[in-house]
């Protein structure tokens, strides 16, 4: 997978100054820092700071907050847990990254709008998207109501959410996104789907209240 090379503003040598600067508040440990030095993350901004810059803005809408998103998201590599890296390749832990950051930003200026208020997951089927006339309209509508609707989700199960339900991704494409095997995508949108009707249905409570 490759991907464009559109300078960023930030250099990544500026980044790893940011790094080595809040060092002793970012890691607890020199063990944390071994696998991943100021000219790996360099190497890693050159590679992917554009795609991740991208992903930002197509889900906030303002380059500098994606600008901000893309650095924190190299910045928050520097201690990610075991548990988010696993085996995954360095940029699906830093899409994942990315993704939560600027859905957190999203949810924070968010209004429930009731296009997801009926979230389901069928494995047979793909969740409908909405007609090329209305699509960039519930797109947005959309995007804000899983932004509330995964609050308190982990980043990966928030990223398989966002793919599926708004940007209308198949299983097997969000598989090859994540790492992931179809089965296991399945098993996470399946149980998501369950609490967001769960949420949904509060939500729906607290605007008739």
């Amino acid at each position: 997978m490759t991907f464009a090379t559109r300078a960023l503003p930030l250099d990544p040598r500026a980044l790893a100054a940011r790094v080595d600067a809040g060092r002793p508040a970012l890691l607890a440990s020199r063990a944390q820092m071994a696998s991943l030095d100021n000219q790996a993350l360099a190497d890693l901004y050159r590679r992917f700071g554009p795609a991740l810059h991208r992903r930002a803005l197509s889900l906030l809408g303002d380059e500098q907050e994606a600008l901000d998103v893309t650095q924190e998201s190299f910045l928050a590599l520097m201690t990610a847990s075991g548990s988010l890296r696993g085996g995954a390749s360095p940029f699906t832990v830093l899409y994942q990254i990315a993704t939560f950051k600027a859905v957190d930003r999203l949810r924070r200026r968010s209004r429930w709008a009731g296009v997801l208020s009926e979230v389901a997951y069928d494995e047979d089927a793909s969740w409908p998207q909405a007609s090329a006339g209305e699509s960039d309209a519930r797109r947005v509508d959309a995007a804000r109501d899983l932004a509330i609707l995964t609050q308190g989700e982990k980043p990966q199960v928030l990223t398989a959410a966002l793919l599926y339900f708004v940007e209308g991704y198949t299983t097997e494409e969000i598989g090859q996104t994540l790492d992931l095997s179809r089965k296991t995508v399945g098993k996470l949108l399946a149980r998501f789907a369950q609490r967001a009707r769960d949420r949904s249905k509060r939500l729906k409570e607290g605007q008739a209240a």
